[in-house]
């Protein structure tokens, strides 16, 4: 009988200690600020919106297309600069791309440099709008008063922009230019599917990996779902578009 109390006892301490550990690992994620670290970080270093060790990690940028001289150096988001040129989808050592932007008013097809924001589609954006978490990204983008927030499962990143009424709204994909560490672009190709998807791939040539595999590439795909048909569509390349035409490839195809 005794034994028996001591049992139960035992039971439902470990019980209640257990319950208590579960609930200090779910209050962690209070003290994770992604943003340390950021300023000279890597392509791969800053991805908020993404699951643990997901395939899917979506992350503004604010330098993506500057491209990496060594294949190693700090690119892809700056916490000192003060404007974003997209949402790459692909964060991962010598890997990146598939950017998505939104925007309005007159369309632009090139990102921009930080100097001059208004040469191409980046927009200005104040920290106070910015929320970095795990696993959810939000900031809302000056120039356009759009409210771009990002998050992912294991596969898939989950896009959703918030656009001001009354305004000719974008939604770019910049799919054939160089970003972060990847390199310079092989190949590349986007295309409107008959069921309204957005599809592609990019094939680019990483600088660090042809240090040691001269003539290696990475190939990266994607199949792109709106919740919302456009009123009109069309491809570009750098700063050369099409209405209307509803496919695009070669380095820069966008």
């Amino acid at each position: 009988m005794t034994i028996h109390i001591l049992k139960n006892t035992l039971t439902a301490f470990l019980l209640i200690l257990v319950t208590t550990l579960v609930r200090a690992q779910e209050e962690y994620t209070q003290y994770v600020d992604p943003n340390i670290g950021t300023a000279h970080s890597r392509w791969f270093f800053y991805t908020p919106a993404a699951m643990p060790f997901g395939m899917a990690k979506p992350a503004p940028a604010t330098n993506a297309h500057y491209g990496n001289v060594h294949g190693w150096d700090a690119v892809g988001y700056d916490h000192r600069h003060e404007s974003i040129e997209g949402f790459p989808n692909l964060h991962e050592f010598q890997v990146g791309g598939i950017v998505f932007m939104a925007s309005t008013g007159a369309l632009k097809t090139i990102p921009g440099k930080l100097e001059n924001p208004d040469e191409g589609y980046r927009s200005r954006f104040d920290r106070k709008d910015e929320i970095a978490t795990p696993g959810y990204y939000s900031v809302k983008l000056k120039d356009y008063g759009i409210k771009a927030e990002l998050t992912s499962t294991e596969r898939v990143a989950l896009h959703r922009y918030t656009f001001p009424a009354g305004k000719e709204s974008h939604i770019l994909f910049d799919i054939g230019n160089k970003q972060g560490e990847s390199g310079n672009v092989k190949d590349a190709k986007v295309y409107v599917t008959p069921d309204g998807r957005i599809e592609g791939f990019v094939t680019t040539l990483p600088v660090y990996v042809q240090k040691y595999q001269p003539g290696a590439e990475v190939s990266m795909y994607f199949s792109a779902v709106v919740d919302k048909g456009p009123s009109s569509f069309g491809v570009f390349k750098g700063t050369n578009s099409r209405a209307g035409v509803t496919e695009e490839t070669g380095s820069g195809a966008g």
